[in-house]
């Protein structure tokens, strides 16, 4: 039988506490600690910032920069503050302008070879068809599609959500795109808001 005096059952209570400490402090990380992402690395994310838009709605053709930090893609989208309940702040996008389809870009700094993870709150414009809008996202040669059924939703509740999407890069910088997939002269399209991007560690 062994017997562990005083002095050394302290001793072991000394190096217990030290690594419990240890753990807390990030000396063992889990899976999930050991992914965990930056800031975000976009500007102006939920478009709060740019060229005032009205209590409705303007129209922003290809190659506007009236929202800070992004670039209007394709044929036109619709900056809007006030008609429809944005997800985050007062303002959002329809992907579809009047008419569309178009997008809009921005270019930020990557390091070839790491992940990025995108995440942007999606919903559908509900005046008019399609029911179900279609909304690419593309970066570094890479692309996906996302979809949202409008059907019995309003105004006043777009039933926003959160999506993801995680690209590699291939340079040292980026140009992400979100873009309406709906067909030419459509005005209700898909509705982006409060978009991020984020490093993988």
């Amino acid at each position: 039988m062994c017997v562990v005096s005083a002095r050394s059952r302290v001793r072991l209570l000394l190096v217990f506490m030290l690594l419990c400490v240890s753990v807390g402090l990030g000396g063992v990380r889990s899976p999930a600690v050991a992914r965990a992402v930056t800031g975000n690395l976009l500007v102006n994310g939920s478009f709060e910032l740019g060229t005032n838009p009205g209590d409705s709605f303007t129209t922003l053709q290809a190659g506007s920069t009236a929202i800070a930090g992004w670039t209007v893609t394709r044929v036109s989208i619709d900056y809007i503050s006030g008609f429809w309940q944005a997800s985050v702040g007062g303002r959002s996008l329809d992907l579809d302008g009047s008419p569309g389809p178009g997008g809009i870009a921005q270019r930020f700094t990557t390091m070839p070879g790491r992940s990025y993870q995108v995440t942007f709150d999606l919903a559908g414009n509900p005046g008019g068809p399609p029911a179900v809008k279609r909304l690419g996202v593309r970066a570094a040669g890479q692309q996906a599609g996302f979809t949202f059924d409008s059907t019995g939703r309003s105004y006043n509740a777009m039933g926003w959500t959160r999506r993801a999407w995680t690209f590699k890069a291939t340079g040292e910088t980026a140009t992400l795109e979100f873009y309406s997939l709906d067909t030419a002269g459509g005005s209700c399209g898909p509705t982006l808001d409060n978009v991020s991007v984020m490093l993988l560690r």
